[in-house]
């Protein structure tokens, strides 16, 4: 795993490195400032992101495209209004797999870390975990799962998380936090877009059959 300047994951994206630095600021790219204060982003976040953008359709707002995955996964999503889950149902019977990736990623802030194998046992306890179980494949090694702002900042802290883009934890933000009450696990939509965000070959193509059976 290495990281990358911005000028290329401007060349990676096909864009600007002014639209990079946008994407940095919304959330949609992570990465760490350089003593220089040049910015130095996670190679693999741009190869996800730079696959997950087929070009068709802008990305959801966070509240539609948990609804989004929550209505895949046969769950009610008591925080949208009727009529918008009857529109949002209409919408996935004509999405293909591909596209939901794309219009689901600002759902949450993808950041890769590094927790002492002390701590991984706490980090499991405190996130809503995507381990890839529900669509018979395991992600890769490691804790990943979710989590709100709040509860990120005092993760840090307590547990002396560091960001590292080889790190053993993948930790998903999110702001819309009602996903996260009362969960222990994420449903299985979720799980398949996680999945079909990864770099890994054989995680990318589970998630993408996921997603394709799903929306069947």
């Amino acid at each position: 795993m290495t990281e990358t300047t911005t000028a290329d994951a401007a060349a990676r994206l096909g864009v600007s490195q002014r639209q990079v630095q946008r994407l940095i600021a919304a959330g949609e790219l992570s990465g760490r400032r350089t003593a220089g204060d040049a910015w130095l982003l996670d190679a693999l976040a741009v190869n996800a992101l730079a696959r997950s953008r087929p070009g068709r359709g802008r990305p959801w707002e966070a509240a539609t495209a948990w609804g989004a995955l929550w209505l895949l996964s046969g769950l009610d999503a008591p925080w949208l209004d009727s009529r918008t889950r009857s529109r949002l149902a209409e919408r996935l019977r004509d999405i293909d797999a591909e596209e939901l990736v794309q219009v689901c990623r600002r759902r949450a802030v993808l950041v890769r870390c590094r927790v002492s194998e002390s701590f991984v046992d706490d980090l499991r306890a405190a996130l809503v975990l995507s381990d890839g179980g529900t669509v018979d494949l395991a992600v890769s090694s490691g804790v990943e799962g979710y989590c709100d702002e709040p509860a990120w900042s005092a993760l840090c802290s307590r547990l002396h998380m560091v960001a590292d883009p080889r790190g053993n934890a993948t930790v998903r933000v999110t702001s819309f936090s009602t996903v996260l009450h009362g969960r222990a696990a994420m449903p299985e939509a979720v799980v398949a877009v996680d999945l079909a965000e990864s770099y890994e070959t054989r995680e990318r193509a589970a998630g993408l059959r996921a997603l394709g059976r799903l929306l069947r």
